[in-house]
């Protein structure tokens, strides 16, 4: 990905030279704005010099903070020469209260003779904060030669429950959340589907080809090529400089001639418009429900977080990923779990080995240092384990990736460290240890993960 432009450089910049300017001995200037204040002053009421001295001050003060709102007014997005680039998406859809994406997207396949035409299938992702989600997911099965089945599904919650339909809109399943679990899957939604839906994977590089009308705004487009098994990918997406947010996205797949074939288009971005309830509520009274799905449970009080995995290796050698938690801009907490390592002779296993743990974005692999912070040394129970780059850098958008090689497999599954609003983070950690770990173990707090990853980013050795 590219970064337009760095502003808090250009800001440092204006704020030094604002001040100098403001701090020059300059006793003309000086004594015009005296006069000048003088000349205004009824006769009747001299002024004392401590009135004087408290008008000089003020005045100061008041040069100041027009200095000050000029910069901070250069700096907003309501000027012209300020722009959000690409590079800015996923930290602007992090902050927006809602938004939705609606498009398209292309299934290509052949006979075994021939390619026949694409199968277009819709896709939505929609979030309102905190806590309500909707998004379509579709399932394909490929049979050599013959059209591919697909199976739609919307996954849909409400902060209280959430509920799997099918294409025709048949209630599937149906089971309450808590809050904190309709938070947790929210921000997956949010942070990690409609990441990859504008930007595609994290290893994708961007860069910007020129301007274009877009629905009546002027957008920044960037090009973008995405490599892959099956060939390359090439990904063009229009951003609203303004405000640093998606307006239109067009992905294709480069054939051989030069030519585009369509993959996939998001054709409708709603950001921050009001969304009705009823878009992420399932109405049991108004739809049917398919032969056989057991009505929601009433009453049922459900777990304050679901532990199942988010990602398997699918191995008996293998490992498992609950989630990963933004703990600092350089510090992530990734939940996992693996299978019980080959203990050597008079020692103890190694939990890590054959466990290579690295960040990845559009620019490189980047080496992480790694810290227990709790080992369970157990196959079935969650290990925690702290990461900051090896670098010193921040983590920025890269995703955190776990690699394992086993005798018989190497595997290799990434998450995507969520940000939450600090109390909420507080929270989730407080569940997350009560849900998981023993009830004797210490108190993991996030000032002491913040604390922990501070040094580790540092090079020195956590307690």
């Amino acid at each position: 990905m590219t970064l337009d432009r760095n502003p808090d450089g250009e800001l440092d910049d204006l704020l030094r030279v604002t001040y100098v300017e403001l701090r020059q001995p300059r006793p003309e200037q000086r004594q015009a704005v005296l006069d000048a204040l003088a000349s205004v002053r009824p006769a009747a009421r001299p002024v004392s010099r401590f009135n004087r001295i408290h008008w000089q001050r003020w005045t100061l003060v008041a040069v100041c903070l027009l200095a000050l709102l000029a910069v901070w007014s250069w700096r907003t997005p309501s000027r012209d020469d300020f722009a959000y680039g690409i590079d800015d998406v996923p930290q602007r859809l992090a902050e927006v209260q809602s938004f939705r994406l609606r498009g398209w997207q292309w299934i290509p396949w052949d006979n075994g003779k021939k390619k026949q035409p694409p199968l277009c299938v819709p896709m939505e992702i929609t979030v309102q904060r905190p806590g309500k989600f909707r998004y379509t997911n579709a399932g394909m099965t490929f049979q050599q030669g013959q059209k591919p089945i697909i199976r739609l599904h919307v996954i849909l919650c409400d902060g209280k429950h959430q509920w799997t339909l099918d294409g025709d809109n048949k209630l599937e399943r149906a089971h309450p959340v808590s809050r904190l679990d309709a938070l947790l899957r929210t921000e997956e939604v949010a942070q990690i589907a409609a990441r990859f839906a504008v930007l595609g994977p994290p290893d994708a590089h961007y860069r910007r080809i020129g301007r274009e009308e877009q629905n009546g705004r002027s957008c920044d487009l960037y090009e973008g090529r995405l490599p892959g098994a099956g060939g390359t990918a090439v990904s063009r997406v229009w951003i609203d400089p303004k405000d640093g947010l998606p307006v239109r996205v067009v992905r294709g797949q480069l054939e051989v001639d030069g030519t585009l074939s369509p993959s996939f288009e998001l054709t409708d971005v709603a950001i921050n418009v009001p969304l009705p309830d009823e878009l992420f509520r399932f109405d049991d009274s108004v739809h049917p429900h398919v032969v056989g799905t057991p009505a929601l449970p009433k009453d049922t009080e459900p777990p304050v977080l679901d532990l199942a995995p988010t990602m398997r290796s699918g191995y008996d050698e293998g490992f498992d990923l609950w989630h990963a938690l933004r703990i600092s801009d350089k510090a992530a907490l990734i939940i996992w779990r693996r299978s019980a390592p080959t203990a050597k002779t008079d020692a103890p296993p190694d939990w890590l080995s054959g466990i290579i743990m690295f960040a990845s974005d559009s620019h490189e692999e980047r080496e992480l240092r790694h810290h227990w912070v709790h080992q369970s040394d157990a196959a079935d129970h969650w290990s925690w384990s702290l990461v900051v780059p090896a670098d010193g850098k921040p983590l920025g958008h890269a995703d955190i990736f776990l690699r394992m090689r086993a005798p018989n497999s190497l595997t290799t599954l990434g998450l995507t460290p969520l940000g939450f609003q600090e109390n909420d983070l507080r929270e989730l950690l407080r569940a997350a240890q009560s849900s998981m770990l023993p009830s004797n173990s210490a108190d993991i707090s996030l000032p002491y993960l913040q604390a922990v990853g501070s040094k580790l980013a540092s090079g020195a050795s956590p307690p």
